[in-house]
């Protein structure tokens, strides 16, 4: 790991807004990759909403639920691992 002490806030904090829209894309395509029946059949919603935790129609499609299956962990598991993983790497190890 490098040290970030020459980094400025706007290049640290562009970085990450980065990697908040690669998570928000990795979870768009794993959605539209499994499928809307893989995802009903391994990942199990919430089922009462009330006001506070309401989504929008794109909130609704990225919300997996919590994993009920094997298959629906290790889409669990691979998805933190792309999305942490990349983001430790872009932040930390890529040079700035």
């Amino acid at each position: 790991m490098q040290d970030l002490s020459h980094v400025t806030a706007t290049a640290l904090t562009g970085r990450a807004l980065i990697m908040l829209l690669v998570a928000f894309i990795v979870c768009f395509a794993t959605a539209k990759i499994i499928g809307k029946e893989n995802k009903e059949r391994w990942f199990k919603k919430r089922t009462n909403y009330t006001m506070l935790n309401r989504r929008g129609i794109f909130g609704e499609y990225i919300n997996f639920g919590y994993p009920r299956t094997l298959m629906g962990l290790l889409v669990t598991f691979i998805m933190f691992l792309i999305i942490f993983g990349g983001g430790y790497l872009y932040l930390f190890i890529v040079p700035y």
